[in-house]
């Protein structure tokens, strides 16, 4: 039985690397839009969807998060930045921060994978980021960052999800299914 969601469920890939072709501006608030349509406990909708399509701040961003490694002496995350070409964000062109009240990580992760399903349908590439987080919990650049990026207040970093048209498909994962139980 053909299913086009479940096709792209199982289609889709993390991707580190992108074209410099940008997705346009009715495709990235569709993307942007598909983030508060995700459900959220008691109907809280405690996401707020911040889009940057500004390539020097998002290289800054990816910086200062190498900067918080090198600071911390993390040399095993340092050598994997270093091993993806000091990427954080892979020259994506647009990034999504999903700012999010009561650290409500169920809801913050529904609303990524709804832009990263709804990327990949779209033909376009996506990969969902935890490690720019480090620079929302230092207290030495916390505020700096919600502020350069307009986190309403009250909001935490919750994830990130960088995306636009793939240069690499990624790689497909092994599915485990040993991992599944079925209680009869």
């Amino acid at each position: 039985m053909p299913n086009t969601t479940i096709d792209v469920i199982f289609a889709r890939r993390s991707v580190r690397a992108y074209t410099d072709r940008r997705p346009d501006d009715e495709t990235v608030d569709l993307l942007a839009r598909t983030a508060l349509a995700a459900p959220s406990g008691s109907n809280s909708q405690p996401v707020n969807v911040i889009v940057v399509r500004n390539s020097a701040l998002i290289r800054e961003a990816e910086q200062a998060v190498i900067a918080y490694f090198e600071k911390q002496g993390e040399t095993a995350v340092l050598d994997r930045i270093k091993s993806r070409n000091n990427k954080v964000f892979y020259d994506a062109p647009v990034s999504f921060f999903l700012a999010v009240k009561n650290k409500s990580a169920a809801d913050v992760g529904i609303a990524a994978e709804n832009i990263a399903i709804a990327a990949a349908s779209l033909g376009l590439g996506s990969v969902i980021l935890g490690l720019p987080g480090v620079i929302f919990n230092d207290p030495d650049t916390a505020a700096h960052w919600k502020s350069r990026l307009g986190f309403p207040d009250g909001y935490e970093f919750g994830l990130a999800v960088a995306a636009g048209y793939a240069a690499d498909t990624g790689k497909a994962h092994s599915i485990d299914l040993k991992k599944i139980s079925y209680i009869f």
